[in-house]
């Protein structure tokens, strides 16, 4: 119950203080594989709104039995419709003995300050009733006709092309454990406002790279979970230092952190895959496995036009079998800062410092600020010590230059 409260409190101060618009991320691996993230947009009203479903999903999990390793996770999108409207949406999976999907969505307008229905967006909703039932059935033939008469249009999400409906299984009475869903194509749809159309960048950036040596000490620093409201000051750091990392990205906040990935590689880092909900994915099918690289692959290339060739599995855990489900390179780590848990400088820099040596790969985190506040003493002391700092893909191909000597 302790860890509960704490982490009430922690969202609630975070969602009342922040000034700009920006993802928190709650990531933890010790008795449970909990992985959150949602937005803070600075709309009190909507904000509160998000962090109680959060808190209260969070305090329903801690409470939950489970004879297997218990995971939550939370992920969400971000739309804005058009200037006055956002539209946002918070995917949970919980897995224990069994797995629950469910999904909140919140559409708000901001200028008459009041949360929005389908009635609200859609013109003749009820003559489009008929037929999003009809495709239910057709789509999900196990749906009792019983419930599907009582069935609300309560989640949704809109994208560029269509409005999606969701319907979490007992609404239909259905034995689909996933979220249940109906695509409505928007140029079917009579809709009551404008809808902003995102065409994406025209943007298309590479790595800049480093004249490194092949008798060189290199070192990669790499950070996990970002981005963040920190990652911005990480690249700070590394560019005072002319060094690099490499980032290991979650999937689902790549386009509300657009500006900062094509700054990532405007100053030569490197851009890695970590899924894109940051799922156990030992648990996953590997249909399941698949849409959580391709769905992050295709969201970075959106934002910056560059495509990753590495891939970090979430909470380290893979097997081969992953593995040959991917063409992306596996990374993982040989020195860990545990930064996540031991939380102060010194501590980081005692679990780091002692244990580089060239060639090493150093895992860091960015959704949170304990390594930012040691990596300036981290980059001065390996520096100093004869280091260089490489990508990644930098880093393997020097390996594989000095195993063909």
């Amino acid at each position: 119950m302790k860890k509960v409260t704490i982490l009430v409190i922690l969202v609630l101060l975070l969602c009342g203080c922040e000034k700009e618009k920006n993802v928190e991320s709650y990531i933890s691996s010790n008795d449970e594989l909990v992985s959150i993230n949602y937005p803070v947009t600075n709309i009190n009203v909507l904000d509160d709104a998000i962090s109680s479903y959060v808190n209260q999903t969070y305090y329903n999990f801690k409470n939950m039995d489970s004879s297997v390793i218990p995971e939550l996770n939370i992920s969400y999108t971000y739309k804005e419709i058009n200037e006055d409207i956002i539209n946002v949406s918070l995917k949970t999976e919980i897995v224990t003995d069994k797995t629950i999907n469910k999904i909140k969505t919140f559409t708000y307008n901001k200028t008459n300050d009041k949360f929005l229905t389908m009635e609200d967006l859609v013109e003749d909703l009820n003559g489009l009733d008929y037929e999003i039932k009809k495709e239910l059935l057709e789509k999900y033939q196990d749906a009792d006709m019983d419930y599907l008469s009582d069935v609300s249009y309560d989640y949704f999400t809109i994208d560029d092309e269509n409005l999606t409906l969701y319907f979490n299984p007992a609404e239909i009475k259905s034995k689909h454990d996933e979220l249940i869903y109906i695509d409505v194509p928007l140029d079917s749809l009579k809709m009551l406002v404008d809808i902003d159309i995102n065409e994406g960048k025209d943007t298309y950036l590479s790595i800049k790279k480093r004249n490194v040596s092949i008798d060189d000490k290199v070192v990669a620093l790499t950070f996990d979970d970002g981005p963040s409201k920190y990652t911005n000051k990480i690249l700070d750091v590394l560019k005072k230092y002319n060094a690099c990392g490499t980032f290991f990205l979650i999937g689902n906040k790549v386009e509300f952190y657009s500006d900062t990935l094509r700054r990532m590689l405007e100053e030569g880092s490197e851009i890695g895959n970590h899924s894109y909900d940051h799922k156990l994915l030992t648990r996953l099918s590997k249909e399941e496995f698949q849409e959580e690289l391709n769905k992050t692959q295709e969201a970075i290339k959106k934002v910056t036009g560059f495509t990753p060739t590495l891939f970090r599995p979430t909470y380290g855990g893979y097997t081969n079998t992953l593995k040959s489900y991917t063409d992306l390179k596996f990374v993982l780590w040989d020195v860990d800062s545990r930064d996540w848990q031991v939380k102060t400088k010194d501590k980081i820099l005692k679990n780091v410092l002692p244990n580089v040596k060239s060639g090493s790969i150093i895992l860091m985190h960015d959704n949170h600020d304990y390594s930012l506040n040691a990596l300036e003493d981290m980059i001065e002391s390996l520096k100093k010590q004869g280091y260089k700092f490489v990508t990644v893909t930098e880093l393997l191909e020097l390996k594989t230059l000095r195993e063909s000597e």
